[in-house]
């Protein structure tokens, strides 16, 4: 990767930032974390996102960006598979349309997820249940997906990883002991718990890897 120093813009929360950062400091690219918090309640806001929203350059102004060089890109996934692309961490080409099929698995279950925690109390003690359930359907998928893989691509981690482990290890922290009929789910995530290259990034109390999982105005947070 080249020396210039890359910009992410996030919240200052994990949400859809995290596999990012995480793709960003296991290919050890230099970058800069650009972090907007929107206010406490009641008002939560968001004026420091909102003012300068639509004069960066964006062509689709949205949190997360991506700022290198010349390049200026929203959304997620097009952000992951460009980091992905400079660091080599695309999956191989026999495996490419599978992993991008998974990816938009991945944003299915975001949907459940964000609606889920950022509903109110009353609605999420109501509804938390019939969303596991939903969640656990998708489960089953997945681990028949990964199958005996160490990774989702095969035996190498890929940029596909990071989106899938944020999302199973969130997962397990709104329902303990989800992954665990699961195998290899269960130890897929600790796999990557473990991973050498992200030690400093998951020891480190002042990593975004400690931040919330989701913004302010969330109930499950």
């Amino acid at each position: 990767m080249s020396n210039s120093k890359l910009k992410l813009g996030y919240w200052k929360i994990r949400g859809l930032g995290e596999p990012l950062r995480l793709l960003l400091r296991y290919s050890d690219t230099n970058f800069e974390d650009v972090i907007y918090e929107c206010g406490d309640s009641p008002d939560y806001d968001k004026s420091c996102w909102f003012d300068i929203k639509f004069k960066l350059g964006l062509d689709f102004p949205n949190l997360p960006y991506l700022e290198d060089g010349d390049v200026k890109l929203s959304q997620t996934v097009p952000i992951l598979h460009y980091i992905a692309g400079k660091s080599g961490l695309l999956p191989p080409e026999s495996q490419r349309y599978k992993c991008e099929m998974l990816e938009h698995v991945v944003l299915e279950l975001v949907m459940i997820w964000t609606r889920l925690c950022y509903a109110s109390e009353d609605m999420f003690k109501e509804h938390k249940m019939a969303a596991i359930e939903k969640i656990k359907g998708y489960l089953k998928q997945i681990s028949s997906f990964l199958g005996n893989n160490q990774y989702f691509a095969g035996n190498s981690i890929c940029c596909t990883d990071f989106l899938a482990f944020e999302l199973l290890e969130k997962f397990e922290r709104l329902e303990p002991g989800i992954l665990a009929e699961h195998p290899n789910l269960d130890a897929y995530v600790k796999r990557i718990l473990s991973e050498p290259k992200l030690q400093a990034h998951f020891n480190s109390k002042d990593s975004s890897w400690y931040w919330p999982l989701n913004n302010k105005m969330a109930y499950f947070k």
